[in-house]
């Protein structure tokens, strides 16, 4: 059943069951047809709202995005920094580590005769021993040398 023009518009007045009249919209009571109204209204505020917070937290995506890349970027440098300090130390320490051969290869060469010519086979530490006795007693006989001298001009 179609409806014509003016028919479409139609209100009606009808009466509730307390005596009050009530005015239809296509035979729906007007209060209906208000609530209906109203509720679509809220729904529209609620989807302009909606959309304007959607808008709102894309934005904040972005900037947390944008922060994200700049702290990965930070962290990136910080590492290649960091590689850098290892690749510098290991280099020093390769360096200091050739430096003690180096002075170890100079100290055997200076002391190879006295080693080469003991014969007792002594460890090192045997060896510093002794060589400290020696200084001890080197310095003792200077100093009865410098007894005697100084007795003989006394004489």
């Amino acid at each position: 059943m179609s409806l014509r023009g003016s028919e479409k518009h139609k209100k009606t007045h009808t009466m509730t069951e307390e005596g009050k009249e009530e005015e239809e919209m296509f035979g729906v009571p007007k209060v209906m047809v208000e609530e209906q109204h109203n509720a679509l209204g809220m729904l529209t505020q609620s989807l302009v709202q909606l959309s304007e917070w959607l808008a709102a937290s894309e934005v904040w995506e972005v900037e947390r995005l944008e922060i994200e890349w700049e702290h990965l970027a930070l962290e990136r440098r910080q590492s290649v920094r960091e590689d850098k300090r290892i690749e510098m130390e290991r280099a020093r320490l390769e360096i200091e580590q050739q430096h003690v051969e180096d002075m170890w290869h100079l100290g055997t060469l200076v002391w190879a005769p006295f080693l080469q010519g003991s014969s007792t086979g002594s460890t090192w530490r045997e060896l510093e021993v002794a060589k400290a006795t020696n200084v001890e007693k080197g310095a003792e006989a200077d100093d009865e040398d410098g007894m005697m001298d100084a007795e003989g001009e006394d004489d």
